[in-house]
């Protein structure tokens, strides 16, 4: 589980992702639980936006305030394929066969459009194999390791 202190529109929230699988999680807002379905992703793990806020509180964001860059996540297929989410230069591999793996942590650091990113496991599961080294260039959806879910 992973826990963040947000302040939006002037509120402070807390914001507890008790689940993510890269389509769906499970978080809590000041303890209160949410089920959401996941479009995009910022940062490595968090949803754009995780959670509608305490009814009667919809805060508003400033107009002039730019959206932070959404960052590649990769995807898990089926059969658990982890894919490229864009062209890139894969920089380095941060898990080994055989390494037990979360979801959200970081298992391939890639660049892509000027920009280092790290890749996270889009769900639990051992590596079963790198399909990919360092220096590689990928395409989009091109997979990168294969891993066991669970």
């Amino acid at each position: 589980m992973k826990t963040f202190e947000l302040k939006v529109g002037g509120r402070d929230f807390k914001v507890d992702i008790d689940k993510f699988d890269g389509k769906q999680a499970v978080v809590k807002v000041n303890g209160k639980s949410y089920e959401i379905d996941v479009k995009k992703a910022v940062g490595a793990i968090v949803p754009k936006q995780t959670a509608p806020p305490p009814a009667g509180s919809v805060p508003k964001a400033a107009p002039s305030t730019p959206e932070p860059p959404l960052v590649p996540t990769a995807s898990v297929a089926t059969g658990g394929q982890v894919l490229a989410p864009m062209p890139g230069l894969i920089l380095d591999i941060m898990v080994s066969v055989g390494d037990s793996v979360t979801a959200g942590s970081p298992v391939i650091k890639m660049e892509a459009m000027k920009m280092e990113n790290d890749i996270p496991a889009p769900a639990n599961g051992t590596v079963k194999e790198v399909c990919v080294k360092k220096g590689d260039s990928v395409s989009t959806d091109q997979v990168m390791l294969l891993m066991d879910e669970g």
